[in-house]
């Protein structure tokens, strides 16, 4: 597989505790290191807004600026050198005022460009802390979890689920009116819509989960026995019935549901009522029910059964960004999912407190780009985050 998305460049200025720092990547995995406080997640934070409004952090923006930077906001911003294949961009991040709101400006080779169009040439996934309690969290960060997987290796489901909401909120606007009753035409027109669109998420999700599940079994002893399901209405009938039948089941409960749905302001019947269940056959109950240190472990086997997955994939575009989520692996699972890594050739960005790990094997030595953040040439200030 030939992947050549590389960040070449990084550099960030006036952004959270960053005065000025710099880094150029000499290695395609890339460990900063370096106590708590010191600004290493703000890092990747800076890289996965790429990709997202807020980040990995869903930060608000007026976050983003040093509390004690009273600048203009031209001094603040984050650039990257992007090399695709023998093509090299510059991507600029800035903000800018708009009424009383800031805004992200994206700028590819100083063009001004929508979020949607950087996406088309690079995507990233990523692990955050949070995501270790990823079982005992919601149903919504779950089925992100997996919508990000899916998003990574397929442009097409990113923009689709992009369609569905836009779709979703035009339907609830027009219900917000008092007689909507009046607008059934097109209600019908766009609840048809909305069907399509959602069935074929819920069938996108459907055949990842499938494939991730084949991956699962030959992860480690401890994984053979996985079973992650969807447990929706509309993921259940699709296990049993046809596609057609479930399209008209679905545009039924959107009729159905218009005047719930006109005072709820919600859509109560959806694609997205839906959960991620994770299921050991062998142990027969559900790994929720798991201890914390076994759930943990159980998400790092899915990552690692993604990344098998993406050896059968085109993943031309992608990066990785791991935010701090080795302090409960020992030196065999942090060995074992770098070394897979390092095969499929994509660029992996790695936040930890000590990494002594690195020191503690050989062959991770020689993968590795180590970076102290606290080294004097990135010129951290000591700046409250």
């Amino acid at each position: 597989m030939n992947n050549s998305v590389r960040i070449t460049n990084l550099k960030l200025k006036n952004y959270r505790n960053h005065r000025e720092l710099s880094i150029i990547p000499k290695k395609d995995i890339i460990v900063i290191y370096g106590k708590n406080g010191s600004g290493k997640t703000n890092i990747l934070e800076s890289i996965s807004l790429m990709n997202s409004n807020g980040g990995f952090r869903n930060a608000n923006l007026t976050d983003l600026i040093p509390e004690n930077h009273y600048g203009p906001l031209e001094l603040f911003g984050a650039n990257f050198q992007i090399k695709f294949n023998s093509d090299i961009y510059s991507v600029g991040l800035g903000l800018k005022k708009k009424g009383e709101n800031l805004i992200k400006i994206i700028k590819v080779d100083n063009i001004t460009t929508k979020s949607e169009n950087l996406k088309k040439k690079i995507s990233f996934f990523w692990i955050v802390p949070r995501m270790s309690h990823l079982l005992q969290s919601t149903a919504m960060e779950r089925r992100a979890f997996i919508d990000m997987m899916i998003s990574s290796v397929d442009k097409s489901y990113s923009e689709r689920l992009q369609e569905y909401k836009k779709l979703k909120r035009e339907r609830l606007n027009i219900l917000k009116n008092k007689n909507f009753q009046n607008h059934e035409k097109w209600l019908d027109i766009i609840e048809r819509r909305i069907c399509s669109s959602g069935l074929i998420i819920c069938d996108s999700r459907r055949t990842f989960l499938k494939s991730l599940n084949n991956r699962l079994k030959v992860i480690n002893d401890k994984t053979e026995s996985l079973i992650l399901e969807l447990n929706g209405t509309l993921d259940k009938i699709l296990r049993e019935k046809p596609a057609l039948f479930v399209e008209e089941y679905f545009i039924e409960k959107l009729k159905e549901n218009r005047f719930k749905d006109s005072i709820s302001g919600r859509t109560n019947f959806s694609a997205n009522k839906t959960d991620l269940v994770i299921y050991d056959i062998k142990k027969r109950k559900e790994v929720k029910n798991f201890s914390t240190g076994e759930q943990k472990l159980i998400i790092i086997s899915i990552i690692l059964a993604f990344i098998e997955f993406l050896k059968k994939a085109k993943t031309e575009q992608l990066i990785f960004l791991l935010d701090d989520i080795f302090s409960y692996l020992d030196s065999n699972y942090i060995s074992s999912l770098l070394q897979e890594l390092s095969k499929l050739n994509i660029q992996t960005w790695i936040t930890d407190v000590r990494a002594d790990w690195i020191l503690n094997s050989p062959i991770l030595k020689g993968m590795i780009h180590k970076i102290n953040i606290g080294d004097k040439h990135f010129k951290v200030p000591n700046i409250k985050i």
